[in-house]
């Protein structure tokens, strides 16, 4: 009995994680247990217009997202039934590896599409936020690789406390698009369907 209620609340908070796909101003989670493969942007199109900065950025994000949301249905899949404390970690750290390696390769696909002219300080902006979030999940796999399966109370508290991190990194991205300066950069990405929301 002592040790069942632990073992709950490592389920609870692990559908917590998983809750963030919808919890974030429309943004996906930042969940994925097997590396997803990120749809990268076709060509290198270096010092582009704003229109076709736009459409690639928005592209990779919305890519990004859905490889984690993907992702986030593995890992609800790996830990069903009655997962052990160890099943859960070895489930978070490669959602999180994956999701290091997927924003890895959007960050590189945004970087290699030139920032369009007049637009250098905008497109440093949001390659600062996606670079933010990365290292957010590096902190977040530290975290859980640290995490001590022998004690499963302690290891459903920090779970718990890991949610509002996950959170945070995904409205950073948002945070970070809505406060670029006015302009057709701006515009063109506030138009785009993939960048909405």
């Amino acid at each position: 009995m002592t040790r069942s209620r632990p073992l709950a609340a490592i389920a609870l908070a692990t559908a917590l994680l998983a809750a963030c796909s919808t919890t974030s101003s429309s943004t996906t989670s930042a969940t994925s247990t097997v590396p997803s493969t990120t749809a990268s942007v076709s060509t290198s199109v270096g010092a582009t217009d704003a229109t076709a900065y736009a459409d690639g950025v928005c592209t990779s994000i919305n890519d990004w997202q859905q490889g984690l949301a993907d992702g986030n249905q593995t890992f609800q899949d790996a830990i069903g039934g009655t997962p052990t404390p160890q099943s859960v970690k070895d489930a978070l750290e490669a959602y999180l590896t994956a999701a290091v390696d997927d924003t890895q390769t959007m960050l590189d696909d945004i970087q290699a599409l030139g920032p369009p002219p007049g637009a250098e300080e905008a497109s440093a902006a949001i390659v600062t936020a996606l670079t933010d979030v990365k290292t957010l999940f590096e902190g977040v796999l530290s975290s859980v690789q640290s995490l001590d399966t022998t004690n499963p109370a302690s290891m459903a508290s920090a779970l718990t406390d890991l949610v509002p991190q996950l959170q945070q990194g995904a409205q950073d991205i948002s945070d970070a698009l809505s406060a670029l300066p006015d302009g057709e950069l701006k515009t063109a990405l506030q138009s785009n369907p993939d960048c909405q929301g």
